[in-house]
């Protein structure tokens, strides 16, 4: 029963990572129609800034789950907002969706 159990699972986590992969190329495709090749790479690095900023700070602030992802959120909407790019709510949990991913594989290294 555990060994279903597990393949479930690693399958479901694959299917997951595989429409993250599937989401994250179309709203790369969509910011470069709209804003350009610049806006694609500042939302990335600004993501990937956040994730790594929330991860720091979690533990000081005891934020887990949901909360840690409002906070990288919060954090990568000020950061946009500096560069004065606006995204929708599900283009913001898509980028930082990809940054947990990439940081995530990082750290398993």
């Amino acid at each position: 029963m555990n060994q279903i159990t597990d393949i479930v699972t690693s399958s479901a986590m694959s299917i997951l990572v595989i429409l993250v992969g599937i989401v994250v190329q179309a709203v790369k495709k969509y910011l470069l129609t709209r804003g350009g090749k610049k806006a694609l790479e500042v939302a990335e690095i600004l993501a990937n800034n956040a994730v790594n900023a929330t991860e720091q700070v979690a533990g000081t602030l005891d934020i887990h789950g949901k909360d840690k992802m409002e906070h990288a959120k919060t954090s990568l909407i000020e950061g946009l907002e500096a560069y004065n790019i606006n995204l929708t709510n599900d283009q913001l949990n898509t980028f930082i969706e990809a940054a947990v991913k990439k940081a995530n594989e990082q750290w398993k290294k």
